[in-house]
């Protein structure tokens, strides 16, 4: 049995402080103490053993464009009115929405807002490479988890699946999601909120979700902020969905923006972008500079507010890259790399995560 290491911190949300506990395995940690003791850390990132597997790619199988849409972010930005929105912050806008299909309607969530992340990966570079080849299809993370699985990764996660989720309509969540990311050599941090707080509203997680999308310091004289940030993968009980930023409104709520797979873009622009396909690339910019708004019902759909998230009492939150403890706030790392190298993938085979509690 793997003994496990619970230690709590103070940490700051937003502008309260709230205890947070940091879940380690103890393996982990004499492992961690050995390399620092013995040998540097190795540099090499584990993408690029991984990208130079021809057979491993040769099984994979990749996304069809037909649930994907493109460019959705900056075709947001123009609904955001100055009446009644103080602020608001959206993630990078090669962020591309992904909806369920016909196939897997009802249990597909999970993968449809891996894929969304994996959106961002694919088109964004480390070292002169895309962190990631391709999106994949559900086979594809399905068929890369088990491999996850077989080498180590997450075995109590497998067992609790019992090992196969390759052709099945099994449910993955944050967890899934890690042990994938991990196994490519892409770093990812989970965050876990536990319960909601006075008048049951989660305003921790909010407040959280806001200084990761608020940038340090703009002179942008907007209202409306895109960032470079990644999207972030939303869990609670029975579904998931991605955050795609946040709205702070003048009565001084706030809503979540979210892509929602059980939701399918909006036809007739779907429509559109398929009339303005060229070649990849000049597809993809057009999209991301094209301005033009939407119907003003576009962000109905996307606006959720305080009260509709407080309907669940637990969510988990996965982020792309690293968040730390720094100066008694728990933030992320936007100089840390998205690549881990060999002995950081090595530890990070059991799934942990960070608790507000």
């Amino acid at each position: 049995m793997t003994q496990t290491v619970l230690t709590q911190v103070r940490c700051t949300v937003g502008n309260k402080d709230v205890k947070v506990s940091s879940v380690k395995r103890k393996e982990m940690d004499d492992m961690k103490q050995e390399n620092d003791c013995k040998r540097p850390l190795k540099t090499l990132p584990v993408r690029s053993r991984i990208n130079a597997d021809k057979e491993l790619w040769d099984k994979i199988t990749f996304l069809k464009q037909d649930c994907r849409t493109s460019g959705v972010i900056p075709r947001l930005e123009p609904n955001f009115t100055k009446e009644e929105t103080v602020s608001a912050y959206l993630c990078s806008p090669t962020t591309d929405h992904l909806s369920s299909g016909f196939m897997d309607l009802g249990w597909g969530c999970g993968y449809r807002n891996c894929q969304m992340l994996m959106s961002f990966l694919e088109r964004r570079n480390e070292d002169g490479e895309p962190l990631l080849k391709s999106v994949l299809d559900i086979a594809g993370i399905q068929f890369l988890i088990e491999k996850a699985w077989k080498e180590g990764f997450d075995s109590l996660g497998a067992a609790q699946l019992d090992n196969r989720v390759f052709k099945t309509r099994k449910w993955i969540g944050t967890t899934e999601v890690y042990t994938l990311f991990t196994y490519l050599g892409i770093r990812s941090t989970i965050i876990d909120f536990h319960q909601p707080g006075p008048q049951k509203l989660h305003n921790d997680m909010l407040d959280w979700i806001q200084s990761y999308f608020t940038p340090a310091q703009t002179t942008e004289q907007t209202n409306v902020y895109i960032t470079d940030r990644p999207p972030l993968y939303l869990q609670h009980q029975g579904h998931s969905r991605t955050v795609v930023g946040i709205e702070v409104l003048k009565s001084g709520k706030r809503n979540l923006i979210l892509f929602d797979p059980g939701r399918r873009m909006l036809r007739s622009y779907r429509q559109v972008q398929e009339e303005d396909e060229d070649t990849v690339t000049s597809r993809f910019l057009a999209k991301i500079k094209h301005k033009s708004t939407l119907p003003s019902s576009m962000l109905r759909p996307f606006r959720v507010d305080a009260k509709t998230i407080a309907k669940h009492k637990q969510y988990s939150i996965l982020v792309l890259g690293q968040v730390d403890y720094r100066n008694g706030n728990m933030i992320w790392d936007d100089q840390k790399s998205y690549l881990l190298n060999e002995d950081e993938r090595e530890i990070m085979k059991n799934v942990t995560s960070l608790s507000v509690l």
